[in-house]
């Protein structure tokens, strides 16, 4: 049974609603220090160590404070605020670009692994006890107050949903008689802000209040899972005894890896909720105690598959920031798992008696990983820009193949000096890679586009063929290949290559010139050709039929002049000078 550890005084009660009030406050200004450009919007370093503070300061307060709360939780949850706005300073310098598409994909992974982390930090603290002048954590406590906190969170977001959704409701019925006043008041910066700390305060502190009901709700969901625990344990078993007759090839071939990272983590968290007692009083059965320790027993085999495939992909691609979060998600559930495995060898079937000392201690160990991992002990961004620049070196990949993109605006700062340092390897001899460099450099600091692009040459991007060298296009047509780089389609700087192909689409003297830029995952095709002396344009596209071409293979058939034309099926409409096409 949880003890009602949410107990909360009038005057900690009204304090709480206040700390809410400060935290929009805060929020408010930071808004429009973004919007209106305020000097403490110049540094995204500055920005991440304010928002940590202005986020986690409050939610440490407003979930953990308590009747039983002693000052040297006020002095921890003020330590730890600053501890963790240092990681956000350290996070935020590796942005090089305040433009809001790298903050919101910085901002995403670093809230959601300071989620993570702040939350289970709150967990330890709050289940630390002292017996005989030493500290340990109780885990009965710790998974106590974890289920308790996970449903006041649900609840108190569904409080704060269903708050925002009333409010648009009002604002809308009352727009519907015309009256706007409500429809602009609640989408004010100024009124959202607060209103939504104040709600999800409000729902947290309710939640609180009724101790009795989330004890029901957590018996509630401890049943459920117990319940779906042997029929994951029977889906792992029975997905085994396919593979010894399927093998491993169709898993490496459809993605499986994930399915079963997946998998294995439904299993761990459906466990630890329903043997949260470290009694087993929900295991009455000794034979579901056998079929359950069996079925867990068999769970490294999944994590060894998994593991597996997670190196097959980083032996052939190098590491990446996803790859490196997939390393450490494995690294962990395959802790847990191996641990489960070794308590149940020595301990036999009353082995999930010993969860807690596994669990405290992975978690604690967890915790530190994910603080590292925003912090340069574990920056992901540099070791995945080390890891692809060894496979540039050494070859397995071609510098041609190179996505930048991925360099410039996922690995932050790390991944924008590794893009200068290729160009003064490899600049030199590969203009056109040097030309690319220079454009998405470019798009880092301005992603809306840049009047410096004009000092970009994409014809330095052509690739001379067998059958066409550059040399044997004419002035006009590079001139409009430019112009139409510049001031249409700037995404042709940031293709790997260009290649272009004369081909004859009218039967006449003349030729037309088809131009195929290589992207990362996909090809862009713009068909150019003289009217009444005027070089233009026109985008084109494959349609691919029941037994189609791979796109490389085409565009090599088109190099090699392995073509044939054929009439449209059907004329075009003139309406009034407007032409009507089929396409």
């Amino acid at each position: 049974m949880i003890s009602n550890h949410s107990e909360l005084t009038k005057i900690q009660y009204k304090s709480l609603l206040f700390v809410a009030l400060l935290q929009g406050l805060a929020l408010l200004l930071l808004h429009q220090a973004l919007e209106f450009k305020w000097a403490i919007a110049e540094s995204s370093a500055t920005l991440f160590a304010c928002y940590s503070i202005a986020i986690i300061l409050p939610i440490l307060s407003i979930y953990g404070i308590s009747q039983k709360t002693t000052s040297k939780y006020y002095w921890f949850i003020g330590l730890f605020s600053l501890f963790f706005a240092a990681l956000g300073a350290y996070t935020g310098s590796q942005i090089v670009s305040l433009s809001s598409e790298s903050l919101g994909m910085y901002s995403f992974t670093y809230g959601l692994v300071m989620t993570v982390a702040v939350f289970k930090v709150l967990l330890f603290s709050q289940a630390l006890s002292n017996h005989s002048d030493q500290w340990y954590i109780d885990y009965n406590l710790l998974i106590q107050r974890a289920c308790h906190l996970f449903i006041t969170l649900f609840f108190a977001a569904l409080f704060t949903l269903a708050m925002w959704l009333i409010l648009i409701l009002w604002a809308e019925l009352f727009a519907a008689i015309n009256i706007t006043l409500f429809q602009r008041l609640f989408y004010e910066p100024w009124f959202f802000y607060p209103m939504l700390t104040l709600s999800h305060t409000l729902g947290v502190l309710k939640v609180r209040d009724n101790a009795n009901v989330v004890n029901t709700v957590n018996r509630l969901i401890q049943v459920l899972s117990l319940a779906l625990l042997p029929l994951l344990v029977m889906l792992s078993s029975l997905f085994l005894v396919a593979l010894l007759f399927q093998g491993m090839q169709p898993i490496w071939d459809n993605g499986g890896s994930a399915l079963i990272f997946t998998l294995l983590i439904a299993i761990l968290l459906t466990l630890n909720t329903a043997l949260q007692s470290d009694e087993g009083q929900l295991l009455k059965h000794h034979w579901t105690q056998i079929a359950l320790t069996l079925g867990v027993i068999l769970l490294p085999v999944y994590v060894a598959i998994s593991g597996y495939g997670l190196y097959q992909r980083i032996e052939q691609y190098g590491l990446s920031v996803d790859r490196l979060w997939a390393i450490l998600i494995w690294v962990f559930v395959a802790a847990y798992f191996i641990c489960y495995s070794a308590a149940i060898i020595k301990y036999r079937v009353k082995w999930y008696a010993h969860l807690g000392n596994i669990n405290t201690k992975l978690g604690l160990t967890l915790v530190a990983a994910l603080l590292a991992t925003q912090s340069p002990l574990l920056d992901f961004r540099k070791l995945s820009v080390s890891s692809q620049l060894a496979h540039i070196n050494s070859g397995h990949i071609d510098i041609n193949d190179v996505d930048l993109d991925y360099f410039a605006f996922n690995l932050g700062r790390p991944g924008n000096e590794a893009l200068k340092q290729l160009q003064q390897e490899y600049g030199s001899t590969n203009p056109a890679l040097n030309t690319r460099i220079d454009a998405v450099l470019k798009r880092v600091v301005n992603p809306y586009g840049n009047p410096d692009i004009e000092q970009l040459d994409v014809t330095t991007l052509l690739q001379p063929n067998a059958y066409l060298s550059i040399e044997q296009l004419p002035l006009p047509l590079l001139s409009r290949i430019q112009n139409y780089a510049k001031h249409t389609n700037t995404q042709l700087f940031n293709s790997k290559k260009l290649d272009i192909v004369a081909i004859d689409l009218h039967g006449d003297i003349g030729k037309e010139y088809l131009l195929i830029a290589h992207f990362e995952y996909y090809f862009e095709y713009v068909l150019f050709y003289q009217l009444d002396g005027e070089w233009l344009e026109k985008s084109m596209d494959i349609t691919h039929n029941a037994n189609p071409f791979i796109e490389k293979q085409v565009i090599n058939a088109l190099i090699e002049q392995q073509y044939s034309t054929q009439e449209p099926k059907f004329k075009d409409i003139v309406v009034n000078g407007e032409t009507m096409q089929v396409r």
